[in-house]
């Protein structure tokens, strides 16, 4: 009986938490679900769609801007350098995730919708995937489109976010709301629901 308790509770530490490949090694961080709602799992298409297979390389990171500050970094799209310090005076949701992770995955169709469905207004969505290997991700990306940027950083740019955030968990997916002034306003550990996502989001519009 104790032993079915124990396969019972691993199964739903796994089905929260996963855990990443830095270099050649894993690191501590681990896939986490808390989406309280069950997600759609059809991604349909979207209007202004991420390229199919194709994703930007981050081309350079910087140091949080203070406690609680916006970690900028750069990356070439479509023949041009974009920062994201370009969207201070929006909302930002920068979420950081990857292919290999469930939780991960799950929450993609809700965060497709969000930035379609939000379009026009001051909000714009990044996705930073930590996969180790981007030819990895830009396959994914070939059979899951996605309605918003998706650059690709495994290194060091969710690290200094969680310094920047005072966080020390060290999960995927993770992700960050930036008010319009480029301060973190919410440190969201794990999935969420669509729901979920546009109740923090909203709080800052």
């Amino acid at each position: 009986m104790h032993k079915f308790i124990l396969v019972l509770l691993l199964a739903a530490f796994v089905s929260f938490n996963c855990g990443k490949k830095d270099s050649a090694e894993l690191k501590n961080i681990k896939p986490k679900d808390n989406s309280q709602t069950k997600q759609n799992q059809t991604q349909t298409t979207q209007s202004q769609q991420t390229a199919a297979g194709n994703s930007f390389a981050v081309k350079s990171v910087g140091s949080p801007d203070g406690r609680n500050g916006m970690v900028d970094f750069s990356w070439v799209e479509n023949g041009q350098e974009k920062k994201l310090s370009d969207f201070k005076g929006k909302v930002i949701l920068v979420n950081f995730w990857a292919t290999w992770c469930p939780p991960c995955r799950k929450e993609l169709p809700a965060l497709s919708q969000i930035s379609t469905e939000l379009k026009g207004k001051d909000f714009v969505l990044i996705g930073v995937s930590v996969d180790d290997n981007q030819q990895v991700l830009d396959n994914f990306l070939k059979s899951n489109t996605l309605s918003y940027t998706v650059v690709h950083e495994p290194n060091e740019l969710l690290a200094k976010y969680m310094s920047s955030a005072n966080q020390d968990q060290n999960v995927v997916p993770q992700s960050y709301i930036l008010d319009k002034n480029g301060k973190v306003a919410e440190t969201i550990l794990g999935s969420r629901s669509k729901e979920d996502f546009l109740s923090l989001i909203n709080k800052h519009l």
